[in-house]
């Protein structure tokens, strides 16, 4: 779903799109991934090409797999990159908006959606957007050392930071502050968080069944949420925060 309303966007045909798979210790998983990545891309966005992370040390919550896919849009030479993760849905005028605070003023990077608890300056990385040359900043730090030792590596570059998260978003934030830059977030938003913390974990979420069948799944799960939580006035654009 995330591939189809990039497909619906209006910049679509002006968008570059590049898949990136994480890397399973399981051979068997790693071809059943790209099995149905390939369908999915071929259903939904056919010019969008797929790679595939190679062997890499284990990180927490795809950290690896979002920096390189951030780095390989930096090598892309494009002014600008975005990152838009598999469970984020994304508005027919994402780009657009995004542009549109990126031309307000120079920052590091806007965001997608704003977070409840954090004001409109705090980055999070689904949905978002960099210019070429703040991602440029972030580059170095993508590197064997930081992966192999995530607390250490962030302590020493970048000392008394540590309210900033040890993970994907929180080397962005580290860089970032090292240089004063600014984040700013889409108000209202022009992403949506549909991933759920129990996804797969409990019997009422669980999604199982062939590929078709998952797709339908979600798009009924998807549907089916109260009208009255979308209204929330906590709602912000992430299914998680609600209770």
């Amino acid at each position: 779903m995330a591939l189809e309303n990039l497909s619906l966007t209006r910049r679509d045909s002006d968008l570059d799109v590049r898949i990136f798979l994480d890397h399973s210790n399981d051979p068997h998983l790693n071809q059943v991934r790209l099995n149905d990545t390939e369908y999915v891309r071929d259903t939904y966005f056919p010019t969008a090409s797929i790679f595939h992370a190679n062997n890499h040390v284990t990180t927490p919550s795809g950290s690896y797999n979002i920096l390189h896919s951030l780095l390989e849009g930096y090598k892309t030479q494009a002014d600008f990159v975005a990152l838009v993760e598999e469970d984020i849905l994304v508005s027919v005028d994402f780009f657009d908006r995004h542009l549109e605070l990126q031309a307000q003023d120079d920052y590091f990077v806007t965001c997608g959606r704003k977070l409840a608890y954090f004001d409109d300056t705090f980055y999070s990385n689904p949905g978002s957007v960099y210019k070429r040359e703040k991602l440029g900043l972030v580059v170095p730090h993508i590197n064997d050392q930081y992966f192999a030792d995530q607390k250490s590596y962030l302590e020493h570059h970048f000392p008394h930071m540590d309210d900033s998260g040890l993970l994907d978003d929180g080397v962005v934030r580290r860089v970032m502050r090292s240089v004063s830059g600014k984040a700013k977030c889409a108000v209202p938003a022009v992403a949506q968080h549909v991933g759920f913390h129990y996804y797969q974990k409990m019997f009422q979420y669980k999604n199982e069944g062939s590929l078709q069948e998952r797709i339908e799944w979600i798009r009924n799960f998807l549907s089916d949420i109260p009208a009255r939580k979308r209204e929330d006035p906590r709602y912000i654009g992430d299914l998680e925060e609600l209770p």
